[in-house]
């Protein structure tokens, strides 16, 4: 009566059947299911959309999950980023294992690959190699235009998608088709493009606007490409605007015109700046030109900073009031902080530069 179904009804495993109300959908169906359990998706940032998509991801039965963040938990993120908990705000772990672990919880029957590294010219094609769509979960334009060019040039869909305030935008590139350069040549400004950090973002729009995304991926994935949406998904979910924007193919793009580059995949548009991060209360500084030897530089540091401590992946410490994480990628995450300056200098006075 309310809805409830007698256990007699599933006679067989309820793995099994756990995607029966999926396949039973006549946009969808068991040989979509099936695409799907042999397919790979990167989501690349797992903040607040990115960490939405990989859960609908997961759940949709995607077979190979692929997540990419350089970021560690912190308590602003628990507003609007579903898969983590105040348990990993106060341990400050990593994301990407963070939500490996809770999305195993979820679905253990899919393969999860979890990399906390920061998305860049110089890894770009062996962090999304054989992707069959990536789904954007990035908080800057920067990686956007890199997976953009790598998109472009690899022949692969992603799907594009950001939010901020009460609003966000949901656009799917499918290969041949119109990329994001087509309708945006260059990214904005960063002092003019509004961000969580200085405009706030309200939790349920994320959780719409990483539907839509997911829903534009999962269509890709199923090879249901005549059913992705064309130009761009404008969603607020405070006033209620709705409406599809035009995203129309360029010939003349500088990405995917005929005579289109892919400047962003030559590291030509990478950053060598210390950088508040979007969650904010926390700086980016940049790799040196080494990799750092995390167990050396554990025993350089013993004994001159605070609550040292060494994970297989980092060197998390406090110096200056600052808490500190060393990659072993060589860029460093420091938090309690929005200035760069004193970012860089605190990790120049530990680590060096």
């Amino acid at each position: 009566m309310w809805g409830f179904e007698s256990p007699l009804s599933h006679p067989m495993d309820p793995r099994d059947t756990r995607y029966a109300r999926q396949e039973r959908l006549a946009e969808f169906g068991a040989d979509a299911q099936r695409r799907l359990g042999a397919a790979t998706a990167v989501v690349v940032g797992l903040g607040a959309l990115g960490s939405v998509a990989a859960d609908l991801l997961a759940r949709a039965g995607v077979g190979r999950l692929r997540l990419l963040d350089r970021d560690v938990v912190d308590w602003p993120n628990l507003q609007r980023q579903v898969l983590y908990t105040e348990a990993d705000a106060d341990a400050g772990r990593l994301k990407a294992e963070a939500a490996r672990e809770r999305l195993h919880a979820v679905n253990s029957g899919i393969r999860l690959e979890a990399h906390a590294e920061e998305l860049h010219a110089g890894n770009v094609s062996a962090l999304l190699e054989g992707a069959d769509v990536v789904v954007d979960g990035t908080d800057n334009f920067r990686t956007r235009y890199l997976v953009n060019d790598w998109a472009v040039r690899a022949g692969k869909p992603w799907v594009y998608a950001g939010v901020v305030s009460t609003y966000g935008l949901v656009g799917a590139h499918l290969p041949g088709g119109p990329c994001l350069r087509c309708t945006w040549p260059d990214p904005p400004d960063a002092a003019d493009a509004p961000t969580c950090r200085s405009a706030g973002v309200l939790g349920p729009a994320v959780s719409v606007v990483a539907g839509a995304a997911s829903g534009e991926a999962l269509k890709i994935l199923a090879g249901r490409d005549e059913a992705v949406c064309p130009g761009y998904l404008y969603l607020d979910l405070w006033t209620g605007d709705y409406r599809r924007m035009a995203g129309d193919r360029d010939p003349a793009c500088p990405c995917c015109g005929a005579e289109g580059t892919q400047p962003w995949l030559s590291g030509a548009h990478g950053t060598r700046r210390a950088e508040p991060v979007c969650g904010g209360n926390a700086v980016q500084v940049p790799a040196g030109a080494t990799t750092p030897d995390l167990e050396a530089l554990e025993s350089k540091l013993a004994g001159t900073v605070d609550s040292l401590v060494r994970a297989t992946r980092y060197l998390r410490f406090e110096s200056d009031g600052l808490d500190i994480y060393l990659f072993a990628d060589g860029r460093a995450l420091v938090r309690g902080t929005e200035d760069p300056d004193r970012a860089r200098a605190v990790v120049e006075a530990t680590v060096g530069g």
